[in-house]
């Protein structure tokens, strides 16, 4: 990715984030790593599909000490997951919430507005997973 675009997703993340220290450095032309306070705290990837331009961010969370691999996302574990999403991404105002009829992901938010999904990774433990649409980016320098 080059330093244009790199530039527009820092500064989109860190508007939607509400976080100041949000950046983004490309590895190569299709990976970048999402760095907060410069240190690195999810990977990036960059899809073209058919002319549709898209990033996608995975940000691993280690399970609860003791935890299975398939338990569920409950009221304890989405708390704890909130609160380390929040000291990670300095975004006081993320939220992670259950889903409708689901107890195997959960979903995030930041003033109301749906940033991402949390599921379990067997390997990771809890795993963010964010999608931003180039449109999005639009208006971002």
């Amino acid at each position: 990715m080059n330093t244009a675009e790199c530039t527009r997703l820092g500064a989109y993340l860190s508007k939607m984030l509400g976080s100041p220290t949000v950046s983004v450095v490309s590895r190569n032309a299709e990976e970048a790593d999402v760095l907060v306070d410069g240190d690195k705290v999810a990977d990036l990837l960059r899809d073209d599909e058919e002319g549709e331009l898209s990033y996608s961010i995975s940000l691993a969370l280690p399970r609860k000490a003791g935890a299975k691999k398939d338990a569920p996302i409950d009221d304890a574990e989405r708390s704890r997951l909130q609160m380390l999403l929040r000291q990670k991404l300095h975004a006081a105002d993320l939220d992670v919430r259950a889903r409708p009829r689901k107890t195997d992901s959960a979903e995030v938010y930041v003033n109301d507005e749906f940033v991402g999904t949390i599921s379990a990774d067997v390997d990771e433990g809890q795993v963010l997973t964010m999608t931003v649409l180039d449109i999005d980016l639009d208006g971002e320098e």
